[in-house]
């Protein structure tokens, strides 16, 4: 019997960033396993070597017609409306990448507080100053007020969506809070193809100076503000290195010069993927300290591939893949003391360091496999079909 023929929905076709790679690991996968694959985007100009996997790809409706799915793989699409038209006319999918579905301010950690929001959509989005956001570039005035008009048409849209593809248990949690059917969401954490690719990595000796890790985006909802925070509780001879770049570098850099941090912090900047070996072969130990809930945190997994301790902040997906005291050590939300506490244990206790390091590289060949993560998607479409 031959495969399934899928249909991806997406705005974009082109490696911008994690939900770009992830839907073309899946369909070149997908492909392989002999199941056709297609992309219908909204690029003004796709780029060509995104579109290797998908026999059919463009931007005209009418390749619904041209491809007749048996399946339609929904990503990022804005609109409920034509959400709401797909999922009437055809079986149709969705992998929820983030808290855009949900979340008025899109982060899912409140503006005033900086604390993690565990309401859903409604009067709490009021009450919390999230309607309050920035004005488009260029406008007269700084901020701009926004509804939940939009959130809630999108709510109503997913409700005939057969299957909600999520991450992890937060993010499913997060879906049943505001309403959606617990029958049609289904738990897969998105494993990349690259990370079948990352080798062991012989721990750092212990006599170099110990190097503390982070890799990521420099924005708020990351934390490396509160990484640095933590940093200034870490006693002993030791050097953090933050890989990465974003709008919250500068304010990172200023803090680490506040905290008296600056000779002993590294911002390295943007490093692509495949020059990050050096980095975490020098690492002690990686800190994944976000203050927004992870829809699973796949940075964490990249460096227990690599053998490395993880430290992070217990948020969102996080838990999911981190066993505290078994594959890493978690922190309570933005607790910079305890933060710093643990990374301090791991950097003091080298064999415990080690040990959660093998650990950690033990559950991600066991439970995180790309093949084990393309046999979970084809079961979901089948069942969706």
């Amino acid at each position: 019997m031959s495969g399934l023929r899928i249909l991806h929905v997406h705005e974009r076709a082109g490696f911008y960033g994690g939900v770009e790679q992830i839907l073309y690991d899946t369909a070149c996968g997908l492909a392989a396993r002999g199941w056709p694959q297609g992309l219908l985007h909204a690029d003004p100009a796709p780029q060509h070597d995104y579109l290797t996997p998908f026999a059919w790809s463009g931007r005209d409706d009418r390749l619904i017609a041209d491809l007749a799915p048996d399946v339609l793989f929904l990503h990022k699409l804005e609109e409920p409306a034509g959400v709401a038209a797909l999922a009437a006319a055809y079986p149709t999918v969705r992998m929820v990448h983030d808290h855009d579905l949900v979340c008025l301010r899109r982060h899912k950690y409140l503006p005033l507080t900086g604390r993690i929001c565990h309401h859903p959509a409604g009067m709490a989005c009021y009450l919390n100053g999230c309607f309050v956001q920035r004005a488009a570039p260029g406008s007269r005035v700084p901020v701009r007020f926004k509804g939940l008009g939009g959130v809630k048409a999108a709510i109503r849209a997913h409700r005939a969506v057969r299957r909600l593809m999520v991450g992890s248990r937060w993010m499913r949690d997060e879906l049943l809070m505001n309403g959606l059917d617990p029958e049609r969401v289904v738990i897969v954490p998105p494993i990349p193809a690259a990370l079948a690719d990352a080798r062991p990595i012989p721990p750092s000796p212990s006599s170099t100076q110990p190097e503390i890790l982070f890799v990521g985006q420099v924005i708020r909802g990351k934390g490396v503000d509160l990484l640095l925070q933590a940093l200034a509780h870490v006693p002993g001879d030791w050097h953090a290195t933050i890989v990465g770049t974003g709008n919250h570098l500068d304010t990172c850099r200023a803090l680490a010069g506040k905290l008296g941090l600056a000779a002993r912090v590294t911002f390295a900047g943007w490093v692509p993927h495949q020059a990050l070996e050096p980095h975490y072969a020098q690492a002690s130990l990686c800190v994944v300290p976000s203050r927004w809930p992870e829809p699973f945190g796949m940075v964490g997994v990249e460096a227990m591939a690599r053998g490395r301790p993880v430290v992070a902040f217990g948020v969102g997906g996080i838990p999911d893949w981190l066993d505290d005291g078994k594959t890493g050590l978690l922190a309570p939300e933005a607790d910079t003391e305890a933060l710093g506490a643990a990374i301090t244990r791991l950097l003091q206790d080298h064999d415990y360091a080690r040990h959660l390091g093998q650990a950690g590289l033990e559950r991600v060949q066991t439970r995180f496999r790309h093949e084990q993560y393309l046999d979970q998607i084809m079961a979901m479409l089948e069942a969706a079909k």
